[in-house]
């Protein structure tokens, strides 16, 4: 399963209409907003790297952009399915359990986070159920203060910061955390797929992502800098890696060609 099930609050009615039993329903949805002084790129940040990480096929909840006029602190919300359906407060994960449980999963969420250089990836803004029926069942979310980072006015400046640069190793031109599972994923038999999976992205997609985030937090200009951004990452992303063997401290032997 590449994510869910979600959170339904209420049934409303049934629609009579069509040859299936359709109904009104309500679900939990978790929102967020351009905060000042915290994450004022909170929108274009969650919309463009969680349509990313679904395509590449990520167990990121499904999400959009929201209008709720009126509301005294934002217009414009991003709103997330809500994945926890018990609704008490998710446990921060056992990394090194998840990677040794979830090998691929992990590679993948850590090379995905190297892509659009989330400096905030720790073990309380992903979920992992280990009890789930069929083997551990993985969430990801938070995405907030990845691509354009948590600096009013400085988005632009930091992709062009980070071009060639890891991105996720909580550094003074990263800033943020380090992430969480980058000391942790002791093998690299799991790169070559991802990296494939990422140097797949169409242009058309890169583009439309990051243009429907204009108006949301950034202008035409950040948006062109985050399209030739991701572009640039997605066609250069093992030479990334390669150029950044020794950050990845736990793996001994490379399998990944140079």
């Amino acid at each position: 399963m590449p994510g869910g099930p979600y959170r339904i609050v209420q049934f409303d009615r049934p629609l009579n209409s069509g040859v299936s039993d359709s109904w009104l329903l309500h679900l939990s949805a978790i929102a967020k907003y351009n905060e000042p002084g915290a994450a004022p790129y909170c929108l274009p940040n969650e919309l463009i790297c969680g349509e990313i990480g679904r395509f590449l096929g990520l167990p990121v909840p499904p999400g959009a952009i929201v209008n709720a006029p009126g509301n005294a602190l934002a217009t414009y919300w991003f709103a997330s399915l809500d994945f926890n359906l018990t609704g008490h407060s998710l446990p921060p994960v056992d990394v090194d359990d998840c990677v040794a449980r979830l090998p691929d999963l992990s590679t993948g969420l850590l090379l995905f986070d190297i892509l659009v250089a989330n400096c905030d990836r720790h073990p309380g803004n992903f979920a992992v159920d280990f009890l789930a029926g069929g083997g551990p069942l993985m969430s990801v979310f938070d995405h907030g203060h990845a691509l354009f980072g948590f600096i009013d006015g400085q988005g632009g400046q930091r992709l062009t910061a980070l071009r060639d640069r890891l991105g996720a190793s909580g550094g003074s031109v990263t800033t943020g955390n380090r992430h969480c599972l980058l000391d942790v994923v002791n093998t690299s038999d799991h790169f070559l797929k991802w990296l494939d999976r990422i140097a797949a992205l169409p242009d058309f997609f890169i583009e439309e992502r990051c243009r429907s985030a204009v108006g949301l937090g950034i202008g035409d200009g950040e948006a062109d800098a985050a399209l030739d951004f991701l572009k640039y990452r997605r066609d250069n992303l093992r030479t990334v890696v390669n150029n950044h063997r020794p950050e990845f401290r736990s793996i001994a032997q490379w399998s990944l060609p140079t």
